[in-house]
């Protein structure tokens, strides 16, 4: 035990004093997580009925119209014609208009991959928060479980009833609010992640038709 260990009373009552004040901060960060994802399930609803998916069809149908182009004029014509989102248009057009006099095929080739890169990074930066709050949410949940343990382990010894059920409540709800923080958080960046793996996918495949396309 502590006690037993000289200075051990000391370095318990500091460690006691650390764990305490740590319990303010996690409520306050735990509280700022669930108003968070509460706000991304209304932005995931949002960004959901103002999404238009393209269909393998339809995706198939654009590479084969941008296949069989004749100039880089058409070419954009047809990528601003689809349904592909503004930002999506807006960097298959900077590709397709490539100077193809200065630049060769390699090298508008890493110009492209560069391009999609840049938006890939863009993506996963958007997906930062979510994934931030899915993983210490619960980790948050369960440290505000366990600091206020020890005064209530305390309170039970000296028959402090009042004391003991304050901080088990204290404990049970932080940890619900952890967990279904993090929970909510972890659907949404999965839901999105798979939308944005999707766009990238037909963005890959159709800068790559745009590329191969010999004006």
């Amino acid at each position: 035990m502590a006690s037993t260990i000289p200075g051990g009373d000391i370095l318990s009552g500091a460690l006691n004093v650390i764990a305490q004040s740590l319990l303010l901060p996690v409520m306050i960060l735990l509280i700022i997580f669930i108003i968070f994802s509460v706000i991304e399930i209304g932005s995931l609803l949002a960004e959901y009925t103002s999404r238009v998916k393209i269909t393998a069809k339809e995706k198939d149908i654009l590479v084969k119209s941008i296949a069989i182009s004749k100039t880089q004029e058409e070419m954009c014509e047809i990528i601003n014609n689809s349904k592909l989102t503004k930002n999506d248009k807006t960097l298959l057009c900077t590709i397709a208009t490539l100077n193809n006099e200065i630049y060769s095929k390699p090298t508008r080739e890493i110009i492209a991959k560069n391009l999609l890169d840049e938006q890939e990074q863009k993506i996963s930066k958007s997906l930062e928060r979510t994934d931030i709050v899915a993983k210490l949410g619960s980790g948050l949940g369960l440290l505000g479980t366990i600091i206020p343990m020890g005064p209530g382990l305390g309170a039970l010894g000296n028959g402090d009833m009042q004391t003991l059920t304050s901080n088990l409540t204290v404990a049970f709800n932080t940890t619900t609010v952890g967990l279904t923080a993090g929970s909510i958080c972890y659907v949404v960046s999965k839901i999105r992640r798979r939308w944005y793996e999707e766009e990238m996918n037909a963005l890959y495949d159709i800068a790559t038709t745009i590329i191969e396309v010999e004006l």
